[in-house]
């Protein structure tokens, strides 16, 4: 049976928040915020150029490991990041990621733009996909309702 070997993947989304950019943004870059709509209050956040970012999470017995470092960051219009996804201590994935955030009908236009090595075995991009489409459908919750509330 032949050696199973790196891949490269890459995929975009796009969404439409009906949140201001400044609302969009500040989910993204206050460590409180983020780790609200990200449901995880042991978030690690330190956002800046050069800074990095950790998180953890626990699914049955398989425990996942986030660890993403900053390289871009353009107020309220662009980040660019790397991320690199372990379970169980293995890395299965490294990512360059790059997010745009752009005024759109009152609201926000998000791009999340992302190009994948996939170290098998692994979920590989459907995995990948599948997770942020979940991530941003509780970024839009989170933004919509803050600004409901006024928070």
């Amino acid at each position: 049976m032949a050696e199973q070997r790196e891949r490269h993947e890459q995929f975009s989304t796009v969404r439409h928040y009906p949140s201001t950019r400044t609302e969009v943004w500040a989910a993204w870059s206050i460590r409180e915020k983020k780790a609200a709509w990200l449901r995880n209050s042991e978030l690690q956040l330190d956002f800046r150029v050069g800074g990095k970012e950790h998180s953890e999470f626990t699914d049955g017995n398989d425990r996942h490991v986030n660890d993403t470092y900053f390289f871009e960051i353009t107020e309220l219009e662009r980040i660019v990041l790397a991320y690199s996804m372990a379970k169980n201590d293995r890395v299965h994935s490294v990512s360059l990621a790059t997010i745009t955030f752009e005024d759109h009908e009152g609201g926000t236009r998000f791009t999340y733009n992302e190009q994948m090595c996939i170290l098998p075995p692994s979920d590989g991009v459907e995995g990948r996909t599948h997770g942020w489409d979940i991530l941003l459908d509780m970024l839009g919750e989170s933004v919509w309702e803050a600004g409901i509330i006024g928070a």
